[in-house]
C-alpha cells in the first residue's frame, strides 16, 4: 500500500474506526500529589497498554514513567499513582518487572482491578488486548501501524481534583526504519486525514506506553490488527515515533 492510498482509506468511514481501534486497548497512567482546591493539579502522564494474557491482566507501560514516579515519590510522600479512575495504593507491589534498557514495564492486576479499569469506558480503554499463543509477525518498512495514548498537552482540569485527558490515534502510520527489536515511524502530515474533534497536539509526550498495532490484509482482502508493541520515545524535532517490538518482552507477556 501507498501513502496515497492509505490517506484514502484513513479519509473515510473505515479510516475513523481504524483510528479508534488502538484507543480500544489503552488508559491514561499519571501521578503527583493529591489535589485540593487552593493547589492546582500538577500532575505527569503517560499511557499504559491493557493486555490479556491467558488469564493475566497486564499493563504495559515505560519504565522512564515509573522511575519518575518514583523519584517524585522520594521527594512528596504524599505523590500517588492511578490508572484512569483506578487509584493505585500500592503501585509498586502490582509491578512484575522493568527494564531500563528496554524502558518497559509489566504491572499484573487482578480480575476485579480490570474491571474497574475498564468500568463505564465507552471505546476508550474498554478492553484488555488478547495476545496470541504466537510472537507477532516482524514488521517491515513500509508496513502500516495503528497506535493511540493520551497526550498531556491534551489533558484538561475540569474541577480541582477531576481531569479530563484528550486522546490522540493514528488509524495508519507507515513505517520508515528498522531495527533488531524496535522501528520507526514517521508523521507525514501531508497525508494526514483528520477525524474527530480533539485538537492536534504540538507534542505528543504521554503516548509514551501506547499500544501500536499492525495492520495486516489476509488474502480475502479482510483487515485485521496484531499487537506489535508500545511507544517508547517521540523524537519531537523530526517527528519521529520510536515502537519497541513485542518480540523483545515476549517471553515475559507470555509466560
Amino acid at each position: 500500500m501507498t501513502p496515497e492510498e492509505a490517506k484514502a482509506l484513513a479519509a473515510g468511514d473505515l479510516g475513523q474506526e481504524m483510528a479508534k481501534y488502538p484507543l480500544r486497548f489503552c488508559k491514561p497512567l499519571f501521578f503527583g500529589p493529591p489535589p485540593s482546591p487552593a493547589q492546582p493539579v500538577e500532575i505527569t502522564n503517560g499511557t499504559m497498554s491493557l493486555l490479556k494474557a491467558g488469564k493475566r491482566f497486564l499493563g504495559l507501560t515505560c519504565e522512564h514513567l515509573i522511575r519518575e514516579y518514583q523519584n517524585k515519590k522520594k521527594e512528596d510522600e504524599s505523590c500517588s499513582l492511578s490508572l484512569a479512575n483506578l487509584q493505585l495504593d500500592d503501585p509498586l507491589s502490582l509491578l512484575i518487572v522493568k527494564d531500563r534498557a528496554i524502558d518497559f514495564a509489566i504491572f499484573e492486576f487482578t480480575s476485579e482491578q480490570a474491571q474497574e479499569v475498564i468500568k463505564d469506558s465507552d471505546g476508550i480503554g474498554e478492553a484488555f488486548y488478547e495476545i496470541g499463543p504466537r510472537v507477532p509477525a516482524p514488521i517491515e518498512v513500509g508496513d502500516f501501524v495503528a497506535y493511540g495514548g493520551f497526550p498531556g498537552e491534551l489533558r484538561k482540569p475540569a474541577s480541582f481534583d477531576e481531569l479530563n485527558f484528550g486522546s490522540y490515534s493514528s488509524g495508519a502510520c507507515r513505517v520508515v526504519d528498522r531495527h533488531s527489536d524496535y522501528f520507526t515511524c514517521g508523521f507525514e502530515r501531508e497525508y494526514w486525514a483528520r477525524h474527530f474533534s480533539e485538537p492536534e497536539p504540538r507534542r505528543l509526550g504521554g503516548l509514551s506506553g501506547g499500544p501500536v498495532f499492525a495492520i495486516r490484509h489476509s488474502s480475502a482482502g479482510f483487515v485485521t490488527y496484531e499487537f506489535t508493541g508500545y511507544v517508547f520515545k517521540i523524537h519531537e524535532p523530526t517527528e519521529a515515533l520510536f515502537v519497541r517490538h513485542v518480540s523483545a518482552i515476549w517471553d515475559i507477556l507470555s509466560q
